[in-house]
């Protein structure tokens, strides 16, 4: 059986009661909750401030002890980089809990937050996403590499020439685009 030590609490359901009368965004909300619970050395931090949360607010359904443990590991994780942090403020709360799921170094993990952020995608998609290492084959511009098929053939022409499907047939962009003097343009 778990026997918590006696603990004054009270500062931390004071705190945590003018963050829920404020008026702050749900992702500013969980941020600064995480906050005051990282602040606190105990180990059962988390779990005493759900339960007042849950007893205080019992129509929120979002401060179990799993998601405070959350909030917390979210602002230890963040706190160091401030620009991602503000990146992550900008994605929904249920796209940060895989990242806080997910082991990513911070290198990834900058990349596929702004590649959810930039891209609007789903939680399925990123993990889809993260389990396909997106990160090493998509640039973060969003543009995928083309991949051409036999109908989507293209010819290069040079430019003044009457040389037509000589040398780089299937490997140019569909679009009318110059590129060093030559011109692709869809084959018909």
């Amino acid at each position: 059986m778990n026997i918590r030590k006696p603990v004054d609490y009270n500062a931390l359901y004071a705190d945590s009661d003018k963050l829920m009368a404020a008026k702050l965004s749900q992702m500013e909300r969980y941020r600064e909750i995480g906050r005051l619970v990282s602040a606190r050395n105990e180990k059962g931090a988390a779990v005493a401030a759900s339960e007042y949360l849950q007893a205080a607010y019992p129509t929120a359904t979002d401060f179990s002890p799993r998601n405070l443990r959350r909030m917390r590991e979210f602002c230890r994780t963040y706190d160091s980089d401030p620009v991602l942090m503000e990146h992550a403020m900008q994605i929904s709360w249920t796209l940060n809990v895989v990242f806080l799921e997910t082991d990513l170094t911070m290198n990834e993990r900058a990349w596929y937050i702004r590649a959810a952020e930039q891209d609007g995608w789903s939680k399925i998609e990123l993990r889809n996403q993260i389990a396909s290492s997106a990160h090493l084959e998509v640039p973060l511009d969003g543009k995928a590499p083309v991949c051409y098929t036999e109908q989507e053939e293209t010819v290069q022409e040079y430019e003044n020439s009457d040389d037509k499907d000589t040398l780089l047939r299937g490997f140019l962009p569909i679009h009318y685009m110059l590129i060093d003097g030559y011109t692709s343009e869809k084959r018909e």
